[in-house]
This record gives C-alpha cells, structure tokens and sequence, in this order.
C-alpha cells in the first residue's frame, strides 16, 4: 500500500487543526473505533527530537475522519523551516498492529505579530 503525501503548512503562534478521511484499500472509511494515534514531526527523519500533535477522531469514529492539532503555544516555539511528518494509526483489536497513513513536510512559517 503506497502511503499518500500530504505537505501542510503550520503559521507560528497560530492554532493548526487538519482533518484526514482514513479510507480501507476498497475505499469505505476506516472505523476509528478501536485505534490509537500517534503523529509527530521532526526537523529530519533520523531526529531524537520530535513535536507530537493532538489526535482526535470526529463524534462518529465510524466515518474515519481524523484530525491533528497543535495550539498557538505550541508552533509559537517551533523555529521556521521545513520538517517532516508522519501518522501512525495502531488497531488495538489486531495485535497491535501499526500502520503509516499519511506521510509528508510540513513548512513552518514565522509569523510577525
């Protein structure tokens, strides 16, 4: 299964949500239900360093939709530039398995104010 690239941009010191519609390969949405989350980014893929977002799936988990977020005092502390990202959902019902979804940079911005 090929990982789909999603390049975000993240403004500093502004509040950043972005949600995902998680698809099974035949294309229904995913069940949310029994699956944790996990999304960091990291200046470079090998970095010890990382930035985790929130994750949270809509009111119905059913629907697959799932959103990162990071508040303003967060991205107000990241230095501008270029990192990468990924998210990694576990079905907790199946072992524990893990798989990537979503992969790709993000581009912080500084912001003047």
């Amino acid at each position: 299964m090929t990982v789909p690239t999603v390049n975000l941009v993240i403004e500093q010191a502004t509040d950043f949500a972005r949600t995902f519609s998680l698809k099974r390969s035949d294309g229904a949405p995913l069940n949310l239900t029994n699956y944790t989350f996990d999304a960091k980014m990291r200046k470079w893929s090998n970095s010890a360093n990382s930035i985790s977002f929130g994750t949270t799936y809509n009111s119905d988990p059913t629907q697959g939709r799932l959103t990162i977020s990071m508040g303003s005092s967060v991205t107000g502390i990241i230095t501008e530039g270029r990192y990468n990202y990924d998210i990694v959902v576990t079905n907790t019902e199946s072992s524990d398995i893990k798989t990537k979804v979503i992969t790709g940079q993000i581009t912080v911005n500084s912001t003047i104010s």
